[in-house]
């Protein structure tokens, strides 16, 4: 947490930091209640940036056909750490602590981190007893590196990953904005490609990450 504010030497923060730095993390890991929904679509085409999902769902990026090149179907997913982080966040700021809001925040952020890489594993082990890889995470809002140029894949169309969903009910809201609700959430996509044999399988299961197939 403190090294992600710029403290690149632990042992010149002051103890007033240090003990809030902790407080924060151990609120975190009481507050975190991490959940995703996911579900997986076969990949029709993928051309000139542009990737063609079953049920007539595109989206558009450069860096689909270098990422996802081979790709028979994409995992879609809606992930969050819930609300009650979200909500002691803004409560600590109303109170004026901003010190322990940006830690509880910086806490927060890798509390989704930390259930991103439990969902990663299980859809890699799930994908490796089909004889299948999966690629790096994709998603709506991140820049990409694509030779010597940088592509984004446009927030606005986390609109339309939502609503590959159909109705499912997922663990994150849309705003008009296409930001997220609770603000501690994340979505995107993993490419599920063929391995060239299926490998032996690897019994191993994520731990403390609810994860819902929505379709």
């Amino acid at each position: 947490m403190l090294r992600i504010q710029g403290y690149s030497d632990l042992g010149v923060v002051r103890p007033a930091i240090l003990e809030a730095a902790s407080a924060m993390a151990q609120l975190a890991a009481r507050l975190s209640d991490p959940s995703v929904a996911y579900r997986r679509t076969a990949v029709l085409g993928i051309r000139d940036g542009v990737l063609e999902l079953e049920a007539g769902f595109r989206f558009h990026c450069t860096a689909f056909d270098r990422t996802l090149r081979g790709c028979t179907e994409v995992v879609l997913f809606v992930l969050t750490v819930g609300k009650r982080l979200d909500r002691r966040v803004i409560e600590l700021i109303d109170a004026g602590e901003l010190l322990e809001a940006l830690l509880l925040e910086t806490a927060g952020w890798l509390c989704i981190e930390d259930a991103t890489r439990q969902f990663k594993t299980r859809l890699r082990d799930e994908s490796l007893a089909r004889g299948c890889r999966i690629t790096s995470r994709l998603g709506p809002g991140y820049s990409y590196k694509v030779g010597e140029e940088t592509c984004t894949w446009g927030l606005e169309e986390q609109a339309a990953l939502f609503a590959a969903f159909g109705g499912a009910e997922l663990p994150a809201a849309l705003m008009a904005s296409c930001a997220m609700q609770p603000k501690m959430s994340r979505s995107g996509l993993f490419g599920v490609a063929p391995l060239p044999s299926a490998p032996r399988a690897i019994g191993h299961a994520a731990e403390g990450l609810r994860a819902v197939p929505a379709a």
